[in-house]
């Protein structure tokens, strides 16, 4: 006979299991680092403000920013009209489709009267006849930034500041004043509510002019106007306030329009031009000796996208290249890829590794005969397009000034309040999808 003995007490378990939260701040690093993007960042950093503290951090956050995804491209036809918006080619992003999906990326809540000036950090720049709007379509909130008198026309150029970095940073907006042929600087900081003169320019620079070639280029803590002459251009050292004229690459006989300067994937500061017979250059900037160094020369005449022939390079921001070409009915096409995608898988460094081992520039003409991977592709007519990156942590549109801080409220009270608080509610549930 068999008697079944009382079952014994349950052994302890030796640890608790691991959660988030009992994970260090380091360990947390590690992981956020190793998501696939910066939308995945942000959702992640959503989910609880520790999570918010540690993807913050520059060591986690500033990799994810070399590589800020393109939402799109606004495009700012004639003044009074508002801008349209055209979506980047996501490639099925879900946390991309919802950053577009939850904000006002066709200005619906904006009372527009005035021009598109620019458009960077998240941020959209816009000008009317008394004051500047600075606007963010994700979060759908907005700053009025009143106009001192008798010093900004109604022809004067707005344009963004560089980024003082990361997180909730403040921004600035820079005004040019001309009187008398001169010009000189005046910048509107959020962080002060106020404006700030600088000193006039010397004379023979003149600063840009109101028109297609007036347009500003960022590139490593500069803003570039192309010049009227064509054979150099007006440059300003966002950190010194000093205006200086920056030569050409001596070799470079385009037009005007079919170059411009920004900036590659990693910050360089580049000139990326295309010829009419549709060869691709490539040009870094050496601060060192102040000269321009061709890096790449591409034969694109066998990518079929450019058998339209190429307009213009409308642009260059964080690798990313705009080229328009003409359609039959007079509009434009316009065609948007990263400049590291403009070979073939592999190519790209071996001949980056081949042309910067050769000597006094001797450079051959690679042909690429595929066509690189698209960012963008829309249809539209002239118009000034302005690329939109995402931006996280946006910059804050909260200003120190009495007088600004009373107009922004009285800007969200009438309107914009109540809908800001419910696309919060939604940014946060469309990231977290």
């Amino acid at each position: 006979m068999t008697t079944d003995s009382p079952p014994g007490p349950k052994r302890k378990r030796d640890s608790e299991p691991t959660s988030l939260v009992s994970l260090g701040d380091d360990m947390l690093a590690e992981i956020l680092s190793r998501l696939p993007s910066l939308p995945s960042l942000a959702s992640a950093a959503l989910s609880c403000p520790r999570l918010c503290g540690v993807a913050s951090s520059p060591a986690v956050l500033n990799p994810f920013l070399s590589r800020a995804p393109l939402l799109g491209y606004f495009v700012s036809v004639t003044d009074g009209a508002v801008p349209t918006f055209h979506r980047a080619l996501l490639r099925r992003d879900r946390h991309l489709a919802a950053v577009v999906r939850r904000g006002d990326f066709h200005l619906t809540d904006l009372e527009y009267d005035g021009r598109l000036m620019d458009c960077r950090h998240g941020l959209l720049l816009l000008s009317s006849h008394s004051q500047l709007v600075v606007f963010d379509p994700v979060s759908r909130s907005r700053l009025r930034i009143p106009i001192p008198d008798n010093h900004i026309s109604r022809d004067s150029l707005h344009c963004f500041l560089p980024a003082c970095g990361g997180g909730q940073t403040p921004f600035s907006v820079l005004s040019l004043e001309k009187k008398g042929g001169r010009v000189r600087a005046r910048v509107y900081s959020s962080r002060t509510g106020e404006w700030c003169s600088h000193s006039w320019a010397p004379k023979g620079i003149n600063g840009p002019r109101e028109s297609k070639l007036g347009w500003p280029m960022h590139a490593g803590g500069r803003i570039y106007w192309r010049s009227i002459t064509g054979d150099q251009l007006t440059a300003l050292d966002v950190g010194a306030m000093e205006f200086s004229h920056v030569e050409l690459p001596h070799n470079l006989h385009y037009e005007p329009w079919s170059y411009a300067v920004g900036e590659t994937e990693d910050g360089t500061t580049c000139l990326v031009a295309m010829s009419r017979k549709l060869v691709l250059q490539v040009w870094f900037r050496m601060e060192e000796d102040k000269s321009w160094e061709l890096q790449l020369e591409v034969d694109a005449s066998k990518w079929y996208l450019l058998r339209g022939g190429v307009q213009k390079v409308c642009d260059v921001t964080a690798g990313v290249v705009l080229l328009s070409m003409g359609t039959k009915n007079g509009g434009l096409h316009y065609y948007g890829f990263r400049l590291k995608n403009a070979l073939r898988p592999g190519e790209w460094a071996r001949t980056m590794a081949l042309f910067m081992g050769t000597e006094n520039g001797g450079l051959n003409v690679r042909e690429c005969t595929t066509r690189p991977e698209l960012e963008a592709d829309f249809f539209t007519f002239d118009a000034r397009v302005h690329p939109y990156f995402m931006a996280w942590p946006h910059p804050t549109l909260k200003a120190s000034s009495s007088n600004t801080k009373e107009t922004s409220l009285k800007d969200q009270e009438a309107g914009g309040s109540k809908k800001k608080k419910t696309s919060m509610k939604d940014q946060e549930a469309g990231s977290s999808k």
